[in-house]
C-alpha cells in the first residue's frame, strides 16, 4: 500500500472510535485478518458495547465466525441478549 492510500486510510478510520471499527471489522471479517480484531481490542475497543442494535458478539454470529466468536468470548463478550423498548 503506498503511503499516500495509508495516510487516507489512517484518516477515515480515524473518525470512528475503536468500539465502531470493532464492529466494521467484524462484519467485513473475509476482507480483514483476525489480528485486526485482536488489535482493536488490544487497543480497548469495547467488546459489549451497542451499536444501533448489535454487539459485536451477535455481528461475528451473523457472519458465523467461530474463531472470531471465540475470541470475543474470551475478552468477556457478555452473551445475554437485551430487549430494548422505547415507548414514545
Amino acid at each position: 500500500m503506498s503511503s499516500t492510500m495509508w495516510y487516507i486510510m489512517q484518516s477515515i478510520q480515524s473518525k470512528y472510535s475503536l468500539s465502531e471499527r470493532l464492529i466494521r471489522t467484524i462484519a467485513a471479517i473475509r476482507s480483514f485478518p483476525h489480528d485486526n480484531v485482536e488489535d482493536l481490542i488490544r487497543k480497548g475497543a469495547d467488546v459489549n458495547r451497542m451499536h444501533g442494535t448489535l454487539k459485536p458478539l451477535h455481528c461475528a454470529c451473523m457472519v458465523a465466525d467461530a474463531d472470531c466468536v471465540e475470541l470475543l468470548l474470551e475478552k468477556g463478550a457478555e452473551t445475554l441478549l437485551f430487549f430494548l423498548f422505547h415507548s414514545r
